[in-house]
């Protein structure tokens, strides 16, 4: 286990697959990254110790990705984020809120951007619209978006929250319950079949993670706080995602219907104009290019 240190950037959600890509690109630039997970482990600190780094106000942001459940498990086992994240939060607020004013740190906050909107109201949804969370992964996302916003409101803390919509372009574990596009290539080219929830017909939001990486360098080199949707502007359909995975593997995705879990956001779409007129940031991978790079991945 590493020691603690005085680093500039710190990552919660360490054993978290994106918070692993996060600590990697940014090591370059900051050698003393610190990267957290609940239990620790090899090159990763336990969470129980983050508290009294923050004390220190040494540290210029904490990226807070650290999270206990996927919208399928949040179903699965009702309150668990209340028992766990929304305290962690607090905890965290509380301790930055506590250290000294010339050094309190940038918080940004991992939110989701289809699940805390629920379905879009004919057009994409923008930060300012209600928030009507139709499961209970966004409902607890949602809780959280509001603690931040209580204590930048009364502390006078500088807090991002991100509501980001399905990123991809990097392997996930078979059995985690997220992440179609992974999913979909790795069924391709094992000859497996792959779930489909209801008829394919529902619309979301694919951002590749080297635009998200982007977009979260301007985050932090601008210090930049409120609340934005970071999204590539676009809504695809699960079919056209799974035609351009078989375009791409030259091979079918064998489907396995099943209904579509009520929890299920059908209609996602996200307008990221706030974002892009704050930093200057566009997304620079479609999705026919970005499927194609995962593709390679495969081969």
């Amino acid at each position: 286990m590493p020691e603690p240190t005085n680093s500039r950037l710190i990552v919660t959600g360490g054993r978290g697959r994106l918070a692993s890509l996060i600590a990697e690109h940014f090591r370059a630039s900051e050698p003393g990254l610190s990267l957290y997970s609940r239990q620790g482990g090899p090159g990763l600190l336990p969470l129980s110790e983050l508290i009294p780094a923050l004390a220190t106000g040494e540290s210029s942001a904490l990226l807070h990705l650290a999270w206990s459940t996927l919208p399928a498990t949040s179903e699965k086992d009702p309150g668990m984020e209340e028992k766990q994240d929304l305290p962690l939060l607090k905890n965290l607020l509380e301790a930055i809120a506590a250290s000294p004013k010339s050094k309190r740190l940038h918080f940004v906050f991992f939110s989701s951007g289809g699940t805390v909107y629920g379905n879009a109201p004919g057009r994409a949804n923008v930060e300012t619209d209600a928030c009507l969370p139709i499961g209970s992964y966004g409902r607890a996302k949602r809780a959280a978006e509001q603690l931040i916003a209580t204590y930048a409101t009364y502390h006078g803390l500088a807090c991002t929250i991100l509501r980001i919509s399905n990123p991809y372009g990097y392997p996930v574990p078979p059995n985690r319950a997220q992440g179609l596009i992974p999913h979909a290539l790795r069924c391709a080219v094992e000859g497996q079949p792959l779930t489909l929830w209801g008829d394919g017909s529902a619309r979301k939001d694919f951002l590749h993670y080297t635009d998200f990486l982007c977009a979260l360098e301007l985050v932090l080199s601008r210090r930049l706080t409120g609340t934005f949707n970071l999204s590539a502007g676009e809504s695809h359909s699960v079919r056209e995602v799974i035609g351009l995975v078989e375009k791409h593997t030259g091979r079918r995705v064998a489907l396995q219907p099943q209904p579509a879990p009520t929890w299920d956001v059908h209609d996602s779409r996200l307008d990221n104009t706030r974002f892009a007129s704050a930093t200057g940031w566009k997304a620079a991978v479609n999705l026919d290019e970005g499927i194609r790079r995962a593709a390679a991945g495969y081969a």
